[in-house]
């Protein structure tokens, strides 16, 4: 039977030590279960969840805010989910990432028992995401008490490497090691790795090109999302319009005003920027290659040249000083 949390369950905020964060903790019955919230900037804080429930948890989550936010959550370990009042289910799986958009939410989230979960958790607020450009991620999120699913996808090397540095960020508490200035910089940067491909400029009509309507831009949004997970694919244009419903005009048109480039541009972009990645941890470039989707290492190499001004092994070697 699943345990329903109440607010007495949960322990008033307590500073650990003479650090920053603050834990709140539920009763040892339950588990060893405790989230530590740091508050880095106005309108960003952290959250580092680590629960490990002696059963199964629900827990009531009815939330108003005066304006709305972006929540990020990196999952490090097991498994949880969110369910909204209207229907909406938000997962949150080991090694992915869920970024959405929320003003007022209603819904319950769930802990299945025996598994531990360890999340990291960005809540960026509206100032401060006007502050770095990206205001128009949270155009349009309502008092209705439904989330925008922005994002979900598995981590990239980047993503991990700033996770680990808010970790060991976390863990040194103890010793009063942590910089906030380090922290606030990481989690900038984990929101920014998140971000990058979700943000389009604004988009412009010149030379008479009619605006998007809302299906066209849906269908836009999917393709970008199929490259962002499925690089390693060969995928062609007439693919990508098979698999959304569009057509090859459409699409391309739709890059153009929804990102400002082309959708062989951007599958560059992803491509190159996953196999710099891939090359610093010491694979060789061959592997590199098949792995971001080219079928001849040599066709890989001139790519790469061209893109970074420098061979595949060179960005190798200068990754491993």
């Amino acid at each position: 039977m699943p345990y329903h949390l109440t607010s007495t369950d949960i322990a008033p905020p307590t500073r650990l030590g003479q650090s920053a964060w603050q834990r709140t903790q539920l009763p040892a019955r339950l588990g060893c279960c405790f989230t530590d919230t740091v508050r880095l900037d106005d309108g960003l804080r952290l959250f580092y969840i680590d629960y490990a429930p002696a059963c199964e948890l629900r827990e009531t989550s009815h939330l108003e805010r005066e304006g709305a936010a972006l929540s990020l959550t990196v999952a490090l370990e097991g498994q949880s989910a969110t369910f909204g009042t209207d229907g909406q289910r938000f997962d949150f799986v080991a090694g992915h990432s869920t970024l959405a958009a929320f003003a007022s939410v209603r819904g319950e989230r769930r802990f299945p028992a025996q598994q531990p979960i360890r999340q990291l958790r960005l809540i960026a607020e509206a100032p401060l995401l006007h502050k770095y450009g990206l205001g128009s991620l949270i155009r349009g999120v309502a008092h209705d008490y439904r989330a925008k699913h922005l994002s979900f996808g598995k981590h990239t090397l980047a993503v991990r490497r700033l996770a680990e540095s808010l970790i060991r960020s976390h863990d040194r508490w103890e010793r009063q090691a942590s910089s906030m200035l380090d922290l606030q910089i990481a989690a900038l940067n984990l929101l920014s790795e998140h971000t990058r491909y979700l943000q389009p400029p604004a988009p412009s009509n010149a030379g008479g090109a009619p605006s998007l309507n809302a299906q066209d831009q849906d269908k836009i949004l999917r393709v970008r999302d199929i490259l962002m997970g499925h690089f390693d694919r060969a995928l062609t244009v007439a693919y990508l319009c098979a698999a959304v419903g569009t057509n090859e005009f459409k699409l391309k048109q739709g890059f153009r005003q929804l990102f400002g480039t082309s959708v062989h541009r951007m599958l560059t972009d992803i491509r190159m920027g996953k196999a710099r990645e891939l090359l610093e941890t010491g694979l060789n470039a061959a592997v590199v290659a098949y792995r971001v989707g080219y079928q001849h290492p040599a066709s890989f190499s001139t790519a790469f040249a061209r893109y970074y001004g420098c061979t595949p092994k060179a960005a190798g070697g200068l990754g491993r000083r």
